[in-house]
């Protein structure tokens, strides 16, 4: 790991002021603007320290916290600090903060100062409420403890500053320090002279927004109607950015409104645009009888939709409550299920990963796509769009996501070129043509939109061969439209059966159709794809596949130590079909009481392969089964850090014997691999060697699946 220079934090803060002072200029305040003034105006190391400061978690500081072995003359700073406001001594108005930020002891000695009956072995949470309900600020300064503190001051700037720099409240300026010592990658080569927003008021009502969003999670009863009474009075949000945080911050006001305050409640959610706010309306409306209303709004949210969500809602209920329609639209579409798949209970964990394997064994070509698919043919399409167009895409190096996507104004933004880019797709072979070459000049750039994959052209290039191009504009004009709404909820499957391409949302036992999924699949079907709903059946597949593994190694630790041996049993029903087993050179010694327990000494091992000389071998030997062992987290993980040291992926469904047997055979003292062969019966040439041990497992697997065919 790096290490960086002794006042890191200084020039970090330095480069966070220019953008600042720089693209932010005009966003700024005259107390803004002081405030930059005061600082620079500091010597170095009164800088220094305050910086030190911003890097806590709280405004209540330690002052014996603040001596740093860079910053001389710390009293004499600190005094200069006080001096200018940028830390303040402990007052009245800080009581709460310090409350919360005492230790038991002090607790303890807080409540020496009052009439106060507790015992010094109370828990800290019974002495801090204590404290609460019977001290009072008075108390607190005769301890003393007051002057052990001191208080960040300034904080309404840096908050606006850093919401000005990361566009959100809960970005800090440890960023910086992860991005130097290469923890946290960064959108390299983003210098952007432009800032998040282009006028004062987008930027000061944005942050207001986004602080009383952030703060009306945390009111009381009697905050709570303040704010709701005073909204009026509030600045008006400007711009996509605050009026996105207004219109959220009145619905959750709303929704903590209703159980105590129905009608300001009502009152409150009428003021906001956000759909979830308008559907509560409406349905809190319906139960209190208020029905013409309601049928009033809903024709009216169905002849002039805002959005395709709040259609969909507003068609669902007016034909439930009044058109007498018995089921929702979400139960509909589940009961329109065009396929219903059995697939063996090992994939209760990975449902989606089960329906694939099953469309693959039926000789059809099966892919795992949900987000990913589309998200990435929409950033690979529209990627100059999106990052490149303008300086305004990214602000700064810490972005991903493209500003018209946050604001989720991107056709707004660059309609003449979208439409000049889908007008060239004037053919599925054309549009795979123009994806591929722009695949081939991007390729790895980290993006915050979708993340590349190896087998993404392989996918494309399918797709492209069983669409039809028209389907395809409409629905990419669509995300552009509104990114927000059709940037996720895709169905987890791409099959290709009889040369007919569709997708499947896969569907477990007591799954739900989640409102985004049922939103995007209808703008799918509305375009022209055939989409299904897929629901599973679990049962125990008779021809299910599974390889039953055993590996020892040099220690007990995937990520420190290496497998000396595999040894795997390959079985079909009740049969063992096949065998696989090797020593492996772990390049590493093997510790003596690693030999005394499995026999394996380094003379063994040190003319055996290395794993990358048969990881080929292993996949092939695995692939299209269940990988089962006892413990099977041990044995899955070491196998899976050995093939993440030569960069290849490994995943597989995965069933433990351990698990199964708890389950099978309920009771016994232990289901040690050991203690349950000799419970049972089961022979063991050599404890503590792969191929052995692996046997011994198949045999509980025997045992494990007869006892699920009999829950069956």
């Amino acid at each position: 790991m790096k290490e960086l220079p002794s006042k890191y934090y200084l020039t970090h803060f330095t480069e966070f002021l220019d953008f600042i002072r720089g693209p932010c200029k005009h966003l700024l305040d005259k107390e803004d603007q002081a405030f930059l003034h005061r600082f620079e105006n500091l010597p170095e190391d009164a800088q220094c320290l305050f910086v030190r400061g911003l890097n806590r978690k709280t405004p209540l500081i330690k002052r014996a916290s603040l001596y740093y072995d860079e910053i001389e003359h710390h009293e004499q700073n600190l005094s200069l600090l006080l001096a200018k406001g940028f830390y303040s001594k402990i007052a009245e108005p800080d009581y709460d903060m310090m409350i919360a930020a005492l230790t038991k002891p002090q607790l303890i000695e807080l409540l020496g100062n009052t009439q106060v009956t507790f015992k010094a072995s109370d828990k800290k949470q019974s002495l801090f409420e204590l404290a609460r309900c019977y001290c009072s600020y008075s108390h607190l300064s005769q301890t003393g403890l007051t002057q052990e503190f001191v208080v960040r001051g300034y904080e309404q700037h840096i908050r606006y500053f850093l919401f000005l720099f990361f566009g959100d409240l809960y970005s800090s300026l440890n960023k910086f320090s992860m991005r130097d010592m290469g923890i946290m990658r960064t959108k390299s080569g983003v210098s952007s002279d432009a800032a998040r927003f282009e006028f004062f008021d987008e930027g000061k009502s944005a942050f207001f927004y986004a602080q009383q969003r952030k703060y009306v999670f945390d009111c009381d009863s009697e905050e709570l109607i303040t704010l709701a009474e005073n909204i009026d009075s509030n600045p008006v949000p400007v711009g996509n950015v605050a009026i996105t945080h207004y219109d959220k911050f009145v619905y959750k006001l709303g929704k903590r409104l209703l159980p105590s305050h129905q009608d300001l409640a009502l009152k409150t959610l009428n003021k906001s645009a956000y759909p979830e706010a308008q559907e509560r309306v409406i349905r809190e409306r319906f139960k209190l009888g208020d029905k013409e209303w309601v049928l009033g709004a809903l024709e009216t949210i169905i002849e002039y939709p805002e959005s395709e969500g709040l259609l969909t809602f507003a068609e669902d209920f007016l034909a439930r409550k009044f058109q007498k329609k018995r089921t929702s639209i979400f139960t509909d579409m589940l009961r329109e299920a065009s396929t219903i798949v059995k697939i063996d209970e090992v994939y209760r964990d990975q449902v989606e990963r089960g329906v694939q394997k099953y469309y693959q064994k039926k000789g059809c070509q099966a892919f795992r796509t949900e987000n990913r698919l589309w998200r990435a043919l929409f950033g690979i399409v529209f990627w100059q769009e999106l990052f490149e167009a303008d300086d305004k895409s990214l602000i700064t190096e810490f972005d991903f996501r493209p500003q018209s996507i946050v604001q989720n104004n991107f056709y707004e933004n660059y309609s003449s070129q979208i439409e000049t880019k889908l007008s060239r797709m004037t053919s599925a072979k054309l549009g795979f043509k123009l994806i591929s070459k722009t695949m081939l000049e991007k390729y790895g750039i980290p993006n915050g939109i979708f993340r590349w994959h190896k087998s993404l052209l392989e996918v494309f290039a399918i797709l492209f061969d069983h669409l039809s191009i028209n389907e395809l504009v409409d629905h990419l004009r669509a995300m552009a439209k509104d990114f927000k709404a059709l940037g996720d909820g895709y169905p987890d499957l791409m099959v290709v059966e009889d040369q007919k391409l569709r997708f499947e949302e896969v569907k477990a036992p007591g799954d739900q159709l989640r409102k985004n999924q049922l939103l995007t699949i209808r703008q799918l079907r509305k375009h022209g794809f055939n989409v299904a709903i897929t629901q599973v059946e679990w049962f125990l597949d008779p021809e299910q596949t599974y390889c039953v593994v055993d590996i020892e190694t040099t220690g007990g630790r995937a990520n420190n130590h290496r497998i000396t041996e595999i040894g795997i049993v390959k079985v079909v029903g009740d049969q063992v079909v096949d065998r696989w087993e090797t020593l492996l050179n772990p390049q590493r010694h093997i510790p003596r009481n690693i030999t005394q327990l499995t026999g394996i000494d380094n003379d063994m091992v040190v003319n055996a392969p290395l794993f990358s000389e048969i990881a080929d071998s292993l996949r092939k030997f695995l692939s299209d089964s269940i990988f089962v062992a006892h413990n099977v987290n041990f044995d899955y993980g070491f196998i899976r850090n050995e093939f993440e040291r030569i960069e290849q992926p490994f995943r597989m469904p995965k069933l433990c014997t351990v698990r199964e047997m708890r389950k099978a055979k309920p009771g016994l003292k232990s289901y040690s691999l050991a203690n349950l062969t000799e419970h049972f019966g089961i022979d063991m040439t050599r404890h503590h060697r792969a191929m052995s041990d692996a046997v011994a497992a198949a045999e509980l697997l025997f045992m494990v699946n007869e006892h699920r065919r009999q829950l069956a």
